[in-house]
């Protein structure tokens, strides 16, 4: 699948030096706003993929005496990281992964770039037998069996086989979750589950698979209501009754070869790509916040949907064989992450556009969960005045949760110093009751000439570091992640194939939020956020 930067890098010694580099609607004030694997024994890497076009490098299959395979090459436009051109090339023997770990027989998540237009399916090859280690910083990697070094996450066999030896982590705050498997404490998948599941056409009335190819195949699966609603402002019953955490779990694969991507709600990302061969089957976790109106949480264009959990899973053949959901408890309740921001983040819906906050849970294991209440038009101050949107997110909030505030596009004209002293406000609310708040800028506008990018200043990435630095809380800036990756596309017309409708220079479609998303997730990583420890 394509897109997304490689989010861990993994290094370790067995006989051979193992490399891996993979790499909302419109606003409503219409004032430009915004809308891996490793291998075990016998294994091979696939092929490495760039953060920007280019070539991307080999990976070597390590455990010791086997042999080594050629590892597939990404095309231009293919890298990881979202960079949809066309798509990652094949290569026997092994997947791609933004630092997934593949268990027992499984394969890890790729970034060919099938589901996202523009893109064309990887193929790729299987992980063979033993653990992997992944998630934020470097993992050990390991023998048949598998077992990590330290900070690393342990391959399925749990203890050390032949040829086994560790690597070195440097995830922040000890050692990351598993990206594969099903946690403690969350619901085994079962086939009955699956059972209520039914093959639909893409996109259609209920926006089913939305934004996926129309070849491909959409499988849908209800575990709410099976009504539609289209009210853009008022939820059903139902819905406000069924809302909330969701724990999921999925096993992937079956008699046949598949590749699978994992959405959810209003086109929501939870999983890239993953490749199966005949006869394999890998399992993955996940949280999934359920609103009752699955969209944007007020904006007409964003339809209330579906009550309940709603899960898709696309592809040219997907596979899945079981699915657990249930709601958390305060046993199991989620590291949420809550998004305060504009239609350049939220859940869009109907597949044109695509908000990076809406693809953000893609880069995340459990127990973090996203719950994105960004809304088209809003700005710093119309944002946080709205009982609707920050007073629901204060209302759900916990002590050691975190926020992301990104805002800008929507305060054309307003002074830095104004919108510094917005910025600051959500800052304050969240460490007085013990969140963790991460600022980040807005994403650059498309407004190139000459290939460079034009002036960005009255986003206000200057306004967001000084209220990040005088709150003390981490920055990421996105204006300027965003503006060198256009660049690096090197056209106004390469740009915005990104973009919603191939013309929109502001909103992001699904490929392209993806990208953003990974940009930031990137950073997480490699500012050492704290959130860089439950990267997937």
């Amino acid at each position: 699948m394509t897109r997304h930067q490689p989010l861990a890098t993994l290094t370790a010694i067995i006989g051979v030096a193992l490399l891996f580099a993979s790499a909302c609607g419109q606003s409503s004030n219409g004032t430009g706003e915004g809308t891996g694997g490793a291998t075990g024994t016998g294994g091979s890497g696939a092929g490495g993929t760039s953060s920007t076009p280019g070539t991307g490098g080999q990976i070597v299959g390590t455990g010791g005496s086997t042999p080594v395979s050629t590892g597939g090459v990404s095309s231009t436009g293919g890298g990881d990281g979202g960079m949809v051109g066309t798509g990652g090339t094949p290569t026997s023997g092994g997947t791609t992964s933004r630092g997934g770990a593949s268990g027992t027989g499984g394969t890890s998540p790729s970034y060919g770039g099938e589901h996202y237009s523009g893109g064309t399916p990887q193929t790729g090859g299987i992980a063979s037998t033993g653990g992997v280690s992944s998630g934020s910083g470097t993992g050990g990697v390991v023998g048949s069996g598998g077992k990590t070094g330290g900070g690393g996450v342990v391959g399925t066999g749990g203890t050390i086989g032949a040829g086994g030896t560790t690597g070195t982590t440097t995830g922040a705050g000890g050692a990351p979750p598993p990206t594969t498997g099903i946690p403690t404490g969350y619901p085994a998948p079962t086939a009955d589950n699956y059972a209520k599941c039914k093959t639909v056409p893409i996109g259609g009335a209920d926006n089913a698979c939305a934004g996926q190819p129309a070849g491909n195949v959409c499988i849908e699966c209800l575990f709410g209501g099976t009504t539609y609603n289209t009210s853009e402002t008022t939820p059903t019953a139902e819905a406000t009754t069924d809302a909330g955490n969701y724990l999921v779990s999925v096993t992937l694969g079956g008699a046949s070869a598949g590749d699978t991507y994992i959405s959810a709600e209003s086109s929501r990302g939870l999983l890239p790509s993953v490749t199966t061969t005949a006869g394999q089957s890998v399992s993955y976790a996940f949280v999934v916040n359920v609103r009752a109106m699955e969209g944007q949480p007020q904006h007409a264009g964003g339809p209330g949907g579906y009550a309940g959990l709603d899960l898709f899973f696309s592809g040219k053949s997907p596979q899945v064989s079981a699915i657990g959901y249930a709601l958390a408890t305060t046993a199991t309740k989620p590291v949420m992450v809550y998004i305060a921001s504009d239609s350049t983040t939220c859940d869009q819906t109907g597949g044109a556009f695509g908000g990076w906050g809406q693809m953000l849970p893609e880069f995340f294991a459990p127990p973090v969960g996203i719950a994105n209440y960004a809304n088209s038009g809003a700005s710093s101050s119309s944002f946080y005045g709205s009982s609707a949107l920050w007073g629901a997110i204060k209302a759900h909030w916990t002590a050691g949760d975190w926020v992301i505030v990104q805002f800008g596009h929507n305060d054309k004209g307003v002074a830095d110093a104004t919108v510094q002293a917005n910025l600051e406000k959500y800052v304050s609310d969240a460490q007085a009751a013990g969140v963790n708040a991460l600022l980040v800028s807005p994403p650059a506008r498309v407004q190139m000439s000459g290939g460079t990018e034009g002036d960005q200043s009255s986003l206000h990435a200057a306004a967001a570091q000084a209220a990040a630095t005088a709150k003390s809380v981490p920055f990421i800036d996105l204006t300027a992640l965003s503006t060198a990756w256009y660049n690096s596309l090197g056209s106004q017309s390469a740009a915005l194939a990104f973009h919603a409708n191939g013309s929109d220079a502001t909103h992001t479609n699904l490929a392209g939020g993806a990208k953003l998303a990974s940009l930031v997730a990137n950073a997480i990583k490699t500012q050492n956020i704290g959130l860089a420890k439950y990267l997937r």
